[in-house]
């Protein structure tokens, strides 16, 4: 087995997070056999992971059969001559008492055992290749050092012999060495790897499998301080004190280091100058590295002077390409902040305060911070910051700026306002229910008055919703009085009032009954507010999600992942549907949304019952029932059932599926307000007719007419209209299902759409016009077999094998594509990047390229330049046409 093999098959542990990568990359250039002889030099800043992964390949080696030696630099025996060899070759002493009498005697003076002078260095080096290369002839020998520049000189040199000399030899060799360090290891015409930070995708893995309770506001401060370095990760992480330090406004402003690194790296700035630590000060709590908060530049000869200390001692260093002085590590910067006092911290904040005064938000911060007592006009500027923070999507720095205002706040009802504000954040957008219940609770002992505000009324739902049992009435209660409770007039455009809207909309559409609904409309009617307002498009749901994915607004994530979830499923977008809702219900979870994950396990169920894995969605949709019944979450009970008719239909249980279809709406077209029962309207219709209950179906199509649904939407006209060709007797099935296909947009709905073939060709069969029966059941399979809807896709063959036609799929060889790796390779073929295909798409150009890898052998070709040819022969899948 090869090593890249053995990499692959490694099992996953928590050290070794995010370095999958690298790991391969190590172990190819050292070559795909232990015994392959070559030499690699492993650098990177500290703290970066070097020993981790040193010890991850020497695991890998060992595995792979060779004998693997390792030695680790220990500075305080850096005067000790041979002492890193003597770590190195102790499990060899034994090879050593046999080997010939020359090299015997030369090893065993330099390790210390002979008594004998210290031999010359070149005699060492020789009789350690010769020492190895006889160890080697059994089984390859690896060697890895760690922490090449703490070795003393006497072995530096010997390691650096054993690397010059192991080319053509069965000797493997891994040294690990800070970025930069001075070392008597001689490095020249070896090949070196820089070890990278980790970037924000592996970071946040990290700190979730090593501090997996560590809040969101905590964690995110973490990875934006931490930078990637993942010992700044693990020792910041661990210097938070539990839960009660997971909110933004409880942290400082630079997170603190642990008593071990505090130990170890405040000593270092604690002897600079005084100067040059006012200097660095500024830099740490500025946190931009833009050298004009120095008030000079630093070419300037005094600020030179100041700052060369700390440059000396690598501290810091001037990126001259892009202006910026730069910590050398992570942790140095908070460093810099804990050996400072707080009046100089406050004096900096206030120097910091003058230099951003073109910068609002920056300066109000630093503001607040330089400020010890209540003060009006700071609190003012620290709320205007706080809302400008939160319209540009910075839902912590909002956070945290408006619990600043609110403790420099004078007036109680001031201070409750700014809370209350900060609450319904932290509720909302960043996922911490306990804390924003602690605010809540301030923001009402502050200013009791303030409880029927609609702001806080919004807070206490959203917190009865996921902090809380999930109580609908309660919420929607408290919603109402609130929204009632404000007047005619400019307030109905309130920031406030609109978020306590949406909420009341959500708490509506989940409670799923009618007269919750009415309060809703009636405030809109009264204020004059456009549902509209309350409403987002497709590319402001995409647009969310990209910003919640880099750490923006929780809830409007999750919002926008429903949105397209529910758009996704109807429009054939199978695909992303699944990978949307895994992402949801992740978020659900790490962010402790769990309210809403019952919407993305629905969609799980929904993938599941079409693709035919009827026993997972059965068991989905048990799962969301017993969540939702008791809360009176009526909304996901009906889309359980709605999972339920799909998985029965699929599996031909008809019966099932018709007492699960008028469980969501009666046969009397009861509850035609819910888009449930929109969407499953020809469900239960498919269900009655197979069920021989032609006037219960008959029926329900009369009552969707008189509700005047078709009208709605486009898919419900659609929907109806296939509902009425169903039903239809033989005389009148023609006319009826040929104006189902006409129907504006249809082909945008491509399963309900191949529905409405199948059932039309199973008639015209019936019938029999076998020819224009196969034509049907050959479009209606063709979009199955799309999409993966297998059984239906059985059923449509079925019908034409029935027809004594067996279905021809459009095919290369002996493979079908897909439609979504089709759309891929037309758009790669037309000259689109794999970027701008992803854009298009709404993939990662990861996912894009892993499609095209996938595809080429199914094709038959080997690059993108002979896409356009191979794919001449395919049909063009635009969807289903009218026969």
């Amino acid at each position: 087995m090869s090593l890249g093999s053995r990499v692959e098959r490694l099992p996953r542990t928590h050290e070794v997070v995010g370095r999958a990568r690298q790991l391969r990359e190590i172990t190819a250039l050292l070559g795909q056999d232990p015994a392959g002889g070559r030499a690699l030099l492993l650098s990177g800043e500290p703290g970066v992971g070097k020993s981790v992964l040193l010890g991850e390949v020497a695991r890998v080696m060992s595995g792979a059969g060779a004998q693997v030696l390792t030695a680790v630099g220990v500075r305080f025996e850096a005067e000790l001559a041979h002492a890193g060899l003597h770590q190195l070759l102790l499990p060899l002493n034994d090879r050593i008492d046999r080997l010939e009498d020359t090299h015997r005697r030369v090893l065993r003076s330099a390790l210390g055992y002979g008594g004998g002078p210290l031999p010359d260095g070149r005699q060492v080096g020789d009789s350690v290749i010769f020492l190895l290369r006889q160890v080697a002839v059994e089984r390859p020998v690896f060697i890895a050092v760690d922490d090449l520049a703490s070795f003393d000189r006497a072995t530096s040199a010997v390691l650096g012999s054993v690397a010059r000399r192991s080319a053509g030899s069965r000797i493997g060799f891994l040294a690990a060495c800070r970025s930069g360090a001075e070392t008597s290891f001689e490095r020249a015409g070896l090949t070196e790897y820089e070890l990278a930070p980790l970037d924000r995708d592996a970071a946040a893995e990290l700190l979730a499998v090593r501090f997996p309770a560590l809040a969101a506001a905590a964690r995110d401060r973490v990875l934006a301080q931490a930078q990637g370095n993942p010992l700044a990760l693990v020792e910041l992480s661990a210097a938070l004190s539990g839960p009660e330090r997971d909110a933004p406004a409880d942290l400082p402003d630079v997170l603190p280091l642990s008593p071990r690194l505090r130990s170890r790296h405040a000593s270092r700035v604690a002897r600079l100058p005084a100067e040059s630590r006012r200097l660095l000060l500024l830099l740490a709590l500025d946190g931009t590295g833009d050298p004009g908060v120095l008030r000079a530049g630093p070419d300037d000869p005094e600020v030179r002077a100041a700052l060369s200390a700390a440059e000396s001692d690598r501290l810091i260093t001037f990126d001259r390409t892009n202006r910026r002085v730069v910590f050398r590590h992570p942790l140095m910067r908070a460093a810099v902040v804990e050996t400072s006092t707080l009046t100089e911290r406050c004096q900096a904040h206030r120097t910091l305060a003058g230099i951003r005064a073109e910068a609002p938000e920056r300066r109000a911060w630093h503001l607040g911070r330089a400020t010890l007592v209540p003060d009006e006009r700071v609190a003012a500027l620290l709320e205007e910051a706080g809302h400008r923070s939160a319209r540009r999507g910075d839902a912590t720095a909002a956070v945290a700026t408006f619990t600043r205002a609110a403790e420099l706040s004078p007036r109680p009802a001031d201070r409750a306002r700014r809370l209350t504000r900060a609450a319904h954040l932290r509720a909302d957008a960043t996922g911490e229910p306990r804390a924003a219940a602690e605010l809540l609770d301030r923001a009402r002992r502050a200013d009791p008055d303030l409880t029927g505000s609609p702001l806080t009324a919004a807070t206490a739902a959203l917190l009865l919703l996921n902090g809380g049992d999930g109580d609908i009435d309660m919420a929607h209660r408290l919603l109402v009085e609130a929204v009632e409770s404000v007047g005619h007039g400019d307030e109905a455009e309130d920031d406030a009032l609109v978020e306590a809207l949406r909420t009341l909309r959500l708490v509506c559409w989940s409670g799923g009954r009618d007269t919750l609904w009415k309060p809703f409309h009636a405030a809109l009617d009264r204020l004059n507010t456009a549902p509209e307002r309350l409403m987002e498009s497709r590319e402001a749901s995409w647009e969310a999600v990209r910003r919640g994915r880099r750490g923006g607004h929780v809830r409007r994530h999750i919002d926008a992942l429903m949105r397209l979830c529910l758009e996704d499923f109807p429009a054939g977008r199978w695909e992303e549907a699944a990978t949307l809702a895994a992402e949801g219900r992740r978020i659900c979870e790490e962010r402790r949304y769990p309210f809403f994950s019952w919407c993305f396990e629905y969609h799980q169920a929904l993938l599941a019952a079409v693709h035919g894995r009827f026993e997972e969605s059965r068991s989905a949709a048990d799962r969301i029932t017993q969540w939702a019944v008791p809360r009176g979450v009526l909304t996901a009970a009906a889309f359980a059932d709605h999972a339920r008719v799909l998985a029965e239909l699929g599996a031909g249980d008809y019966e099932s599926a018709y007492r699960h279809a008028v469980a969501i709406r009666p046969v009397d077209g009861a509850a035609f307000h819910a888009p449930y029962a929109l969407w499953g309207g020809m469900d239960l219709v498919e269900a009655a007719v197979h069920t021989r209950r032609a006037a219960e179906a008959e029926a329900h199509v009369r009552a969707m007419r008189e509700a005047g649904v078709a009208a709605l939407c486009p898919r419900s006209a659609l929907l109806v209209a296939g509902s009425a060709a169903l039903v239809a007797p033989d005389d009148d099935a023609v006319d009826r299902f040929e104006q189902a296909l006409a129907v504006p947009g249809a082909g945008d709905r491509p399963f309900d759409l191949a529905r409405i073939r199948l059932a039309y060709g199973e008639r015209l069969r019936r019938m029999r016009f076998v020819t224009e029966a196969r034509a049907q059941l050959d479009a209606a399979a063709t979009v199955f077999e799309q999409l993966g809807a297998r059984p239906w896709a059985d059923r449509a063959a079925g019908e034409l094998r029935a027809t004594r036609r067996s279905r021809t799929a459009a095919k290369h060889g002996s493979v079908t594509l897909t439609a979504q790796e089709q759309e891929i390779a037309v758009l790669a073929a037309s000259g689109l990047t794999n970027k701008q295909i992803g854009e298009r798409l709404h993939l990662s150009p990861r996912t894009v390229g892993t499609h095209l890898y996938q595809l080429f052998p199914k094709l038959g070709i080997a690059s993108r330049a002979a896409l356009r040819d191979a794919l001449a022969p395919l049909p063009v899948r635009r969807g289903p046409r009218r026969a």
